[in-house]
């Protein structure tokens, strides 16, 4: 290339390099009208695990000991410090919002005995939750018989800040951790599964790869994926440009995607980027994983509950990046179809209206799939449809279950809820209730977005979630009789 040429390709390089970058400061700048940051968003957690602390790993019982070192730190350094913080703020011990105000205080690790169990489970939730999201689902399979670990992951179900200061590995180790105290505390033979609930899902197919890859590691007999993050959206790439720029302390808000009024007891409103980035890191590792796996064989059968419409993660990631790899193993898929009344269709946009077509028209794929839809456009009850593994035709099954009234679709964080749940069920209550709450006044002025309050928090149809769950359990089954 001729030297002018090449000056000139270096000068437009050098003006699209020096755009690009205003931009990113300009947004950073931007970023410091967020509301102010209190302790819970500033406060460094001392007695956090730390992968890079325990390079040989942490057992179990070492694990819930440092948690509750943890805890004790919450209680003295956060909580005594918002006394005075409002009625509606968890980090106030007086608060409607304080997680201790059902009785057990269930944003850290939790097990549930067997005296003769049938088999052993792990949970694990997602980014910025708790083990609460898996409460309903250890009881359920506690119940059929299954010895249960509910696992928190480091950084969550604590202070927002505990997510800035979060690390992939840290993860891994603990999901390790978690597998490994299970088999123990369930014996040599019985059926060990993993259970995992959005990045939680992420993680039960990122272990059970590489235990296919360690014959030391145990493979899960089974997978239980609940809206799992298979994919999420490719800007998440570019969380570590904003990442770095927060280091500097005039740019300290820009490690927040958003700064909220801290009210619900057991899932951060606040988001620190740094989650994204660590699940966007995790599902890049996965896929790379899933495409470069030589013997689809040896993956276990995987049950996935997702509803069609998430704006968390990407639906259509979930078909292609992992089931369309599954061997004929007995594996199924469930998806919660949006509410299909015809008065409803102008108020709608069906997005993921071709996967379903996909689903549909393919009677070759190697897994059971199952749609759970309106009976017909004219009628808010429910069937399942569905398609057993080679069969052409689908069998239709009336499920005694409705739309309640104004709801259109499932979410991303409504699938392990049941109606009636404390927190963020539908039922009225003279406690403080997520699920119902539904402010009214004028738009704009809230310090929390409205689609918070819009984003359905509970699953009407639990019971069928639940029916399927232990109907996949074979150690359940197999207990049952």
């Amino acid at each position: 290339m001729p030297i002018r040429q090449l000056k000139t390709a270096a000068r437009l390089t050098g003006l699209i390099v020096a755009v690009v970058a205003s931009l990113w400061v300009y947004r950073a700048y931007l970023a410091r009208s967020l509301p102010d940051l209190q302790i819970w968003h500033t406060h460094e957690l001392e007695s956090e695990f730390r992968a890079a602390d325990f390079p040989e790993g942490i057992s179990y019982q070492d694990y819930a000991a440092l948690e509750r070192r943890l805890f004790d730190e919450l209680d003295s350094v956060v909580y005594s410090s918002a006394s005075s913080l409002g009625l509606f703020n968890r980090y106030n011990t007086d608060s409607e919002a304080f997680p201790g105000v059902a009785g057990q205080r269930w944003n850290r690790s939790f097990e549930m005995g067997k005296e003769l169990p049938a088999g052993g489970v792990l949970l694990i939730h997602g980014a910025s939750d708790s083990p609460y999201s898996t409460r309903a689902l250890a009881k359920l399979l506690n119940d059929a018989g299954l010895y249960v670990l509910s696992i928190r992951l480091p950084g969550n179900g604590t202070i927002p800040s505990g997510l800035r200061d979060a690390n992939l590995n840290d993860w891994l180790a603990i999901t390790r951790m978690g597998v490994k105290h299970v088999r123990e505390s369930i014996g040599p033979s019985l059926p060990l599964y993993v259970a995992g609930y959005s990045v939680g899902g992420a993680l039960a197919v990122d272990y059970t790869l590489d235990s296919i890859e360690h014959e030391e590691w145990e493979t899960p007999d089974r997978l239980f994926l609940y809206t799992p993050a298979i994919g999420v959206s490719s800007a998440a790439r570019f969380s570590s440009w904003d990442l770095a720029l927060s280091q500097f302390p005039i740019f300290e808000k820009f490690n927040w995607l958003s700064v909220e009024p801290e009210f619900d007891p057991y899932k951060y409103n606040s988001f620190a980027k740094t989650a994204g980035h660590i699940t966007y890191l995790l599902t890049e590792r996965l896929n790379r994983k899933l495409a470069n796996l030589a013997d689809p064989s040896l993956l276990p059968p995987i049950m996935t509950f997702q509803s069609l419409v998430d704006s968390t993660v990407r639906v259509p990631a979930l078909l292609d990046n992992l089931y369309a790899r599954l061997p004929n193993n007995g594996s199924e898929l469930v998806l919660f179809d949006i509410n299909r009344r015809h008065d409803l269709e102008p108020f709608i946009d069906d997005v993921e209206r071709d996967l379903v077509n996909r689903l549909d028209n393919n009677p070759d794929n190697s897994f059971s799939y199952t749609l759970v839809t309106n009976e017909s456009g004219d009628s808010m009850q429910m069937v399942a449809r569905t398609r057993a593994q080679g069969a052409k035709a689908f069998d239709t099954v009336a499920l005694n279950m409705a739309w309640p009234g104004s709801v259109y679709s499932l979410s991303h964080v409504s699938l392990l809820f049941e109606p009636d749940d404390r927190w963020y069920g539908s039922t009225e209550s003279d406690g403080f209730v997520l699920g119902t709450l539904a402010p009214r006044g004028e738009t704009a002025i809230l310090t929390a977005p409205i689609g918070r309050f819009m984003r359905l928090r509970y699953n009407p149809f639990f019971d069928y979630l639940a029916e399927r769950t232990l109907r996949f359990c074979e150690a359940c089954i197999v207990a049952g009789n």
